[in-house]
C-alpha cells in the first residue's frame, strides 16, 4: 500500500515545497489530534509536544478536532500549507487502518501526508468496570457467555483500533458485546463509568486515573509481554488464546511537500523528547512502550501494518463505507 513515492516524500523535499527550513520556525506550531480531549491519543500528544517545543524553540499548542476515527483531525492536516507549522499527531488506526476500511475518505495518507515519527507504542488492554463481576479474561468471556447481548462494548469509532481489537477478541474468544461507537475514547469511557458501558479495548494510559481510583479493573494485555506498569495482569496469551496479540503506536504526521529541512527539525525535536528520561517515565507509566522511530523507520512500519491488518480485517470481513 505504502510505495516508493511515500518513501520518496519522507526522505526528500520537493524542489517546489511551500516553505524552507532555515528560519523554521518562527511562530508557534499548531500541533492537530484528530480525538477529544483525555482519550489515549491525546495523553501522549500533549506531553511529546511539550518536550519537543526546546528543540523547536517555539510553542506547540494541540488542536483537538474530534470526529470520523479521528479522520476530521486527518484532513485539517492534510489540507494545510505545507510550511510545517500545522502537524498532526496520530494513532495507527487513522493511518493504517482507516484506509483500509473505508473507499470514500478525503485523505490519501500516501499522497497527501508525510510520516515525520513514532513516539509511542500501546500496551493494549481489555478494562472492564470495577464493579463487573469478572477478575480476568476467563471470568469476563464466561460472563459474557452467560448473558448473550446484555453487554455493551464502547470503541473510539468505528474502524478504530480498539474496535477491530474487539472483533479480534470476538473471534477469537465468542463473546458477545453490543458494539456501541464514539467519537474518542474519553466518551466512552465517561459511559463506561456511567455504567452504560461495560467492556473497552485500548491504550493502558486512558483507564490508569480510573484504576488507580479503583473504578476500572484491567482483565489482560493484548500484547506478547506484560507491562512493567501492570506486572500482575496477564496477557491473553497467558489466559489461554496464543493468538490473541494486538499492537497500536502513535506518531506525528505533516502535510505532503513539506520542506525536508522543516521534517528534520521537527524530528530531531521529537528524537529530544523521545530521550528526555521523565517523558518516557510518564510513557511508562501511563502504559505505554516509549519506543522513537525516525522517518525511515516509520515509512517502514506504515507498509508492514498495513499488510498484517488488511489480512485481519480480510479474515474479519470488516467494511465500512
Amino acid at each position: 500500500m505504502y510505495r516508493r513515492s511515500l518513501l520518496a516524500a519522507a526522505l526528500a523535499a520537493a524542489p517546489c515545497a511551500v516553505a524552507r527550513g532555515d528560519d523554521y520556525p518562527s511562530r508557534p506550531v499548531r500541533l492537530v489530534v484528530g480525538f477529544p480531549p483525555g482519550g489515549g491519543t491525546d495523553l501522549v500528544a500533549r506531553p511529546f509536544a511539550q518536550g519537543a517545543q526546546g528543540g523547536l524553540g517555539q510553542s506547540i499548542v494541540v488542536d483537538n478536532r474530534g470526529g470520523a476515527n479521528g479522520g476530521v483531525g486527518l484532513e485539517i492536516v492534510a489540507k494545510s500549507a505545507p510550511d510545517g507549522y500545522t502537524l498532526g499527531h496520530v494513532n495507527s488506526s487513522v493511518v493504517v487502518t482507516n484506509p483500509l476500511l473505508y473507499h470514500n475518505l478525503p485523505v490519501n495518507v500516501e499522497r497527501d501526508l508525510v510520516p515525520i515519527c513514532t513516539v509511542a507504542d500501546s500496551a493494549v488492554v481489555v478494562a472492564v468496570p470495577a464493579e463487573l463481576p469478572a477478575k480476568d479474561l476467563r471470568e469476563l468471556v464466561a460472563l459474557a457467555k452467560s448473558k448473550p447481548g446484555a453487554l455493551h462494548f464502547g470503541s473510539g469509532g468505528l474502524g478504530s483500533v480498539d474496535h477491530l481489537s474487539f472483533e479480534v477478541v470476538r473471534k477469537q474468544t465468542g463473546v458477545d458485546f453490543l458494539h456501541v461507537p464514539y467519537r474518542g475514547g474519553g466518551p466512552a469511557l465517561s459511559d463506561m463509568l456511567g455504567g452504560r458501558v461495560q467492556l473497552m479495548i485500548s491504550s493502558y494510559g486512558m483507564y490508569k486515573g480510573q484504576v488507580d481510583a479503583g473504578k476500572v479493573r484491567i482483565v489482560a494485555i493484548l500484547g506478547r509481554t506484560r507491562h512493567p506498569a501492570l506486572p500482575d495482569v496477564p496477557t491473553a496469551i497467558e489466559q489461554g488464546w496464543p493468538d490473541l496479540v494486538v499492537t497500536s503506536w502513535q506518531g506525528v504526521v505533516a502535510p505532503a511537500g513539506t520542506n525536508a529541512a522543516i521534517l528534520d527539525k521537527v524530528e530531531g525535536a521529537y528524537r529530544q523528547a523521545a530521550a528526555d528520561p521523565e517523558t518516557r517515565k510518564l510513557m511508562e507509566g501511563l502504559g505505554y512502550f516509549p519506543i522513537f522511530r525516525g522517518r525511515q523507520e516509520t515509512v517502514r512500519l506504515l507498509r508492514e501494518d498495513s499488510a498484517r491488518w488488511s489480512a485481519i480485517i480480510g479474515e474479519l470481513n470488516i467494511r465500512l463505507d
